[in-house]
């Protein structure tokens, strides 16, 4: 159980001794749940976490991510107790050097280029649907990963990634089977069904992704690409930018043209026009993304097989290795 996962629908977690205990709102035994089975904890919307329980998880040094209702990331809890000032000292001082910003930079939107690449790819084979647009954009993703290796400065690097992301996100329309709908890609707030998906997972991949970067020991919020800006935790966007596509888009297409979601899991927000999703649809997701971390593929990077969790682990140890000076960062590179 390395991310506990607490919802308002679902319970409260408490401390008990040395460790924690979940009890469900429907009653019954508490759950007791050893501290040193989990690496990270997710708190959506309302759900509950006592003061002590709290305390704890910043005495065991696990992070606590704290996620809105309608999957909006909110901020996060850590103890502050990295793995020493010497790391964080070269993340600092890499972030305040334009020419090391510009070459993490690279490999961060090349890895995302490359990612949403492989992912089209991989839906062209297996779909019958597949069209001359959808291999146009394959090849347009390919020359748009190249054409991010050659820029100088983050606004050139970041302008490459947006228009890749509209290109993949033009044609993404297309994997879907009805009565799903996918025009664009729209944030805060989402507004249809899948936007809705994709955001939430979206945070839920930055939650794990926040949690690896903290336990290798960096400061999350000062990154690369992404500029500091009021605490959000801008590293862990950089990082994040490779596992998008492997892990959320094709998750998400695959679970709604299954058929394990439904319309009527959507709803409009009563707070904003955004599209919101029903608590059973947020319960099947988590179970979706929690499935989806414990896949094992290969790294085409590195060469390296393991779950996606491991290699969100590997990447935070990677970016480390580069910053000490001992190794290049290569991104996350999925297998077709």
């Amino acid at each position: 159980m390395p991310t506990l996962y607490v919802s308002r629908e679902d319970g409260i977690l408490g401390r008990k001794g040395n460790g924690l205990y979940w009890r469900a709102k429907s009653g019954g035994s508490p759950q007791i749940l050893p501290l040193n089975q989990i690496e990270g904890v997710v708190v959506l919307g309302q759900g509950n976490v006592t003061t002590q329980a709290l305390h704890a998880l910043m005495d065991a040094n696990i992070p606590v991510h704290y996620v809105d209702s309608g999957g909006r990331y909110k901020g996060s809890l850590s103890s502050g107790r990295g793995r020493g000032y010497t790391l964080r000292k070269r993340q600092y001082d890499a972030a305040d050097k334009p020419d090391e910003c510009v070459v993490l930079a690279r490999s961060f939107v090349v890895g995302k280029i490359l990612g949403q690449r492989r992912a089209l790819l991989r839906w062209t084979y297996r779909s019958r649907r597949a069209s001359r647009l959808w291999h146009d954009a394959c090849n347009e993703l390919t020359r748009l990963s190249m054409v991010a290796l050659r820029q100088e400065n983050l606004d050139d690097i970041r302008g490459v990634e947006g228009v890749a992301a509209f290109k993949y996100f033009t044609v993404l329309s297309g994997v879907l089977s009805p009565p799903w709908i996918f025009r664009e890609r729209t944030r805060r707030p989402p507004r249809d069904p899948v936007n809705s998906l994709l955001s939430f997972g979206y945070t839920l991949l930055l939650s794990s992704v926040t949690t690896a970067v903290i336990i290798a020991g960096f400061d999350p919020c000062v990154g690369f690409l992404h500029p500091e800006y009021r605490g959000r935790p801008s590293l862990a966007l950089d990082m994040m930018e490779e596992f998008r596509s492997p892990v959320i888009d094709r998750m998400i297409a695959a679970a709604c043209n299954q058929g394990l979601f439904k319309i009527s899991d959507f709803s409009q927000s009563e707070e904003s026009d955004g599209i919101i999703m029903n608590a059973s649809a947020k319960k099947t997701l988590l179970r979706l993304y929690d499935e989806r971390l414990r896949t094992s593929v290969k790294n085409d990077g590195t060469g390296e097989r393991s779950t996606y969790e491991n290699h969100i682990r590997a990447r935070a140890a990677a970016l480390a290795l580069h910053l000490r000076g001992e190794r290049e960062y290569l991104p996350f590179i999925c297998e077709n």
